[in-house]
């Protein structure tokens, strides 16, 4: 009878270290993470609910401006002109969303098709039309093209500006002229005075880089 009891209680003493010891191998591991499968899509759906406009609300307005790609910009044409494909690209800033800037060289100062494109000339086309053409860069000078374009906000209006880095032919060699045209919201106006400061740049960055830091010159 004393063994039964010795062992009743013995049992009933290791039963009580097992469920008071948690951190002993024989304890029931106990789980303390949700699992990362719920967390994503709990997150997910709370997020979802925090943007979702309510149920009544008018839908949200189209705000991704049109674009157009450049193969139908190299579609432009005018009478007399070659297109110049590597400076031609499509151009989605206001006032003309959904357009191409085209350049545009003289077939007749051309020598041939592998020229420099002299007599550049510069346009905004839509819809297959021209609907705008930028001032002269050069200042009326002959045989001048265009060797890059740059489009950026640069005095920080949220219109987006036109930066034009050209050449012109002298007697032994070429000369840089230059030109930023600044977006007023409805056209682009150049200063030729202003450009003048810009003839010893090469680089469409380095002409964008002096009309931030001369705002006053060019705006």
């Amino acid at each position: 009878m004393k063994l039964l009891t010795f062992f009743l209680i013995t049992g009933y003493s290791l039963l009580l270290f097992n469920c008071a010891a948690p951190g002993s191998s024989n304890a029931p591991a106990v789980n303390n993470q949700t699992a990362p499968s719920n967390t994503a899509s709990n997150a997910a759906a709370n997020t979802a609910i925090a943007n979702a406009a309510p149920a009544n609300a008018a839908p949200a307005a189209n705000t991704a401006k049109p674009g157009v790609d450049k193969a139908e910009c190299l579609k432009a044409q005018m009478s007399g002109k070659r297109l110049i494909a590597a400076q031609t690209f499509p151009f989605n800033y206001e006032p003309f969303t959904g357009a191409c800037f085209v350049t545009f060289a003289s077939k007749e100062d051309m020598l041939d098709e592998k020229d420099v494109p002299r007599g550049s000339t510069f346009h905004i086309f839509k819809d297959g039309k021209k609907v705008y053409d930028f001032p002269d860069s050069f200042d009326g000078a002959p045989a001048c093209w265009i060797e890059g374009v740059g489009f950026e906000d640069l005095n920080g209006d949220s219109k987006t500006d036109v930066v034009i880095a050209g050449s012109c032919l002298a007697t032994k060699d070429s000369y840089p002229v230059n030109a930023v045209f600044a977006n007023t919201g409805k056209d682009f106006k150049t200063n030729a005075r202003a450009n003048e400061s810009l003839n010893e740049m090469k680089t469409v960055r380095q002409i964008m880089d002096y009309a931030k830091k001369n705002k006053d010159k060019f705006f």
